[in-house]
């Protein structure tokens, strides 16, 4: 990794980036790049918010944390770096950075989001439907947890595809809004909440919710399709995924609350569980 080259979107410091310059401060990483306002703004579909830090004081915290070999990247100088061996943090903004300009060129992924102990969030399926062991059904929820796992909640991670005719026509998973550091930059209010409480109140879109969103953006019909979810909806989703005409909803984990079953069922939404061991 000494000669590695760090490419990084920093909007708020907590303790994933802590944890990775350390790494990468007793490593000797060769040299940071410091996205520029005006090229994250080009990479994203959201308007910048006050709460995001900017690029100099970015700068000035990585000086302070031992860092010297620092610079700007902006769109006038980003082909520079086009041969050195690069550094990514797995989040929306990099990775639209990386399909840019890099496309072509394999680079590192660091994470950098904070999870909490999963055996803590899980909760155990009371939801009456048949359960599936069949291998696509396997192979499509491993899709939807490979989702999940891009998701910055560090309280719980969802992913979902909608599938027709066995091909995938969407993925997504639960994101912050307005951009996936919110939970980091604003505090995630569902820590003063108890499961199905004020679903309402979150600082992510849910998975379902975007499936659904971007399918009607896109003009994709949901009717009849199958939806894969690693947790089951909760009331206010099982309410879209309802609406929306899905024939099908598979999921993984998790149990109903509310009325979320009794409205998926009452819509004739088939309810499937599948059971799942390696989720990788």
């Amino acid at each position: 990794m000494n000669a590695h080259t760090l490419l990084i979107h920093m909007p708020v410091v907590h303790r994933g980036y802590i944890r990775l310059l350390d790494t990468l401060r007793k490593r000797k990483v060769r040299k940071i790049y410091i996205l520029d306002e005006k090229l994250i703004r080009s990479l994203s579909e959201q308007k910048p918010d006050i709460a995001s830090l900017k690029s100099a004081e970015i700068r000035k915290f990585l000086i302070n944390f031992g860092f010297k070999n620092i610079a700007i990247l902006n769109s006038k100088n980003i082909r520079t770096v086009q041969d050195e061996s690069i550094i990514l943090i797995d989040d929306e903004i990099s990775k639209k950075l990386h399909s840019k300009y890099f496309a072509t060129k394999k680079v590192k992924w660091q994470k950098i989001f904070l999870r909490w102990d999963k055996s803590k969030v899980i909760s155990a399926t009371n939801v009456k439907c048949p359960v599936t062991k069949s291998s696509e059904n396997i192979s499509f929820m491993k899709e939807a947890y490979f989702e999940a796992d891009k998701s910055s909640d560090w309280w719980r991670q969802v992913g979902a595809i909608l599938v027709r005719d066995g091909k995938i026509l969407l993925r997504a998973y639960n994101k912050g809004m307005p951009d996936d550091h919110a939970p980091y930059k604003y505090g995630a209010i569902r820590d003063f909440m108890n499961v199905g409480e004020k679903p309402e109140l979150s600082s992510t879109i849910h998975a379902e919710q975007l499936i659904i969103s971007t399918a009607s953006k896109k003009g994709i019909s949901t009717r009849g399709a199958s939806l894969y979810v690693t947790h089951f909806p909760c009331a206010v989703c099982a309410k879209l995924i309802s609406a929306a005409g899905i024939s099908t909803c598979f999921f993984a984990e998790g149990s109903s609350n509310s009325d979320g079953e009794v409205v998926l069922k009452s819509a004739n939404t088939n309810l499937i569980k599948v059971s799942i061991q390696n989720r990788i």
